[in-house]
């Protein structure tokens, strides 16, 4: 038992106690707090803060992880792209898009395509070499289909169940980077670990502490990196996720944004071409609550012409280390 009687972890329906979540609110406002200041702030010990995370952590219910604004670091081309396999190598095929180094999003889907994967590249001509090359040269898949990301309103990281957030920290976007190979081997290392110490981080490079301190203190007031607490949602119940691509009604587009945006339940928004204008990726607790969301919700919404839904199966691959154009290194 913890103080006030709470017990340690995740209660038996795998659902996040009032502690847990408070502690979860401030790490995805700050990643890196000390857990003197979060046992302040909850009003707890220190002992209790780290019982807790590490009891989340080895549960896989999150993760502390760096990662950067893709657009301040030269990776402004993404896409999300609909793929079909030859019938009986799937997984074959899964295990392979899942290795190249440009996918961070990789999952198999139902609906009309089997896999769906998102990529984050430095240029279009990347992206046309990815298509070309990399996905080309991929025995057994069928048939790709391509959607760019004109905007990502949305991002995974800022998904939690609880409907009201701390309101995260501005980033200063007049404080210009420019990145060189320390910086990004600092952010390589916090995005392995966001928690990472700065005396771990300094022996590995052969700098010093106050260095890396300095160093990771620029990069996340600048806005270029932060450092936040990710959660897996079926860690908490939360076992189904779709990806929804919408059609709507263009003088709408905006209005749309801002209702799905606002929603606990989207983890992913973005404004893409191709088939779709919207892309959103939705997580629910049931196939039932899917339904709930597809029937009620996203009907209810004015301006909405379609929605073709994907029901993720399997998530093959989430990572957030999408990098840095070489152009960015000073």
């Amino acid at each position: 038992m913890e103080e006030g009687g709470a017990l340690i972890g995740l209660a038996n329906n795998g659902r996040l106690d009032h502690l847990d979540s408070q502690i979860l609110m401030h790490l995805q406002r700050d990643g890196r707090s000390p857990y003197t200041a979060l046992a302040a702030l909850c009003g707890v010990s220190e002992g209790t803060i780290r019982k807790r995370m590490q009891r989340l952590e080895s549960r896989g219910v999150v993760r502390i992880v760096g990662f950067t604004d893709p657009a301040r670091t030269g990776m402004d081309t993404a896409a999300v792209i609909w793929l079909r396999a030859e019938r009986g190598r799937l997984t074959e095929v899964v295990s392979q898009i899942t290795a190249l180094k440009q996918t961070h999003y990789v999952a198999y889907t139902t609906g009309a395509s089997d896999i769906l994967a998102i990529v984050t590249l430095a240029s279009q001509e990347e992206l046309v070499s990815f298509l070309a090359q990399d996905l080309g040269a991929i025995e057994g898949l069928t048939e790709t289909e391509t959607s760019m990301v004109l905007k990502t309103c949305k991002q995974a990281y800022n998904w939690s169940p609880w409907p009201h957030q701390l309101t995260p920290q501005a980033p200063n976007m007049e404080m210009k980077e420019e990145l060189d190979t320390v910086d990004l081997a600092i952010v390589r290392y916090l995005q392995q670990d966001g928690r990472m110490t700065f005396v771990t981080i300094a022996e590995e490079l052969g700098i010093t502490e106050s260095t890396v301190r300095r160093r990771v203190t620029s990069l996340l007031d600048s806005g270029v990196m932060q450092v936040a607490a990710i959660l897996n949602p079926a860690k908490i119940g939360f076992t189904t996720v779709a990806m929804i691509g919408i059609k709507v009604e263009r003088h709408r587009t905006e209005d749309i944004i801002r209702t799905l945006a606002s929603m606990t339940d989207v983890r992913y928004l973005a404004v893409s071409t191709g088939k779709y204008d919207l892309i959103i990726e939705v997580v629910q607790q049931s196939n039932e609550r899917l339904l709930d969301f597809l029937v009620d919700t996203l009907e209810d919404i004015p301006g909405i012409l379609r929605t073709d839904t994907h029901l993720i199966l399997k998530l093959s691959k989430e990572t957030y280390d999408w990098g840095v154009a070489p152009g960015i290194l000073g």
